[in-house]
């Protein structure tokens, strides 16, 4: 007598299989999706007094993909280049199209001035020293008024 369906044995070799494909493939996709992300990234470069602008939006207005942030690293050739703990919680340092990066998506807590030591390993060492300064147009247009309403 032939039976319908399959076995239980059957069913959890194909689950097995499905599975394992997952975790392959969710890593790739993964990456593929912060890479997309990089593309929507605002590229901003170190002014010579050392010093990088972002601003921000408020969390209402923001996507997923909003307010990511790549400062351009110019390091001296052939070179190691790494970050100097303490900083900013998120941010790391990338390559993309043979150009060095620090990339970094920083929330509303992250408002202020923020210093990055920026380490260069050679033939010689070197640091390069920069203030991230992070704002939000409308809560610096708040607290200005309730400045001027003070005085």
């Amino acid at each position: 007598m032939r039976r319908k369906g399959f076995t239980l044995l059957e069913l959890l070799i194909v689950m097995s299989i499905i599975v394992l494909l997952m975790s392959i493939l969710l890593p790739c996709l993964m990456r593929a999706k912060e890479s997309a992300y990089e593309l929507f990234a605002m590229q901003k470069e170190v002014n010579e007094e050392g010093k990088v602008l972002l601003e921000i939006q408020n969390p209402s207005d923001r996507k997923r993909y909003d307010d990511i942030f790549m400062i351009e690293i110019n390091p001296p050739m052939n070179c190691h280049i790494f970050i100097k703990k303490p900083y900013p919680a998120g941010m790391k340092l990338i390559k993309r199209d043979r150009q060095d990066y620090i990339k970094w998506r920083p929330n509303l807590e992250d408002i202020g001035v923020h210093s990055v030591t920026v380490v260069f390993e050679g033939e010689e060492t070197s640091e390069q020293e920069i203030k991230v300064y992070v704002f939000n147009k409308e809560l610096l247009e708040a607290e200005r008024e309730e400045k001027s309403d003070a005085d």
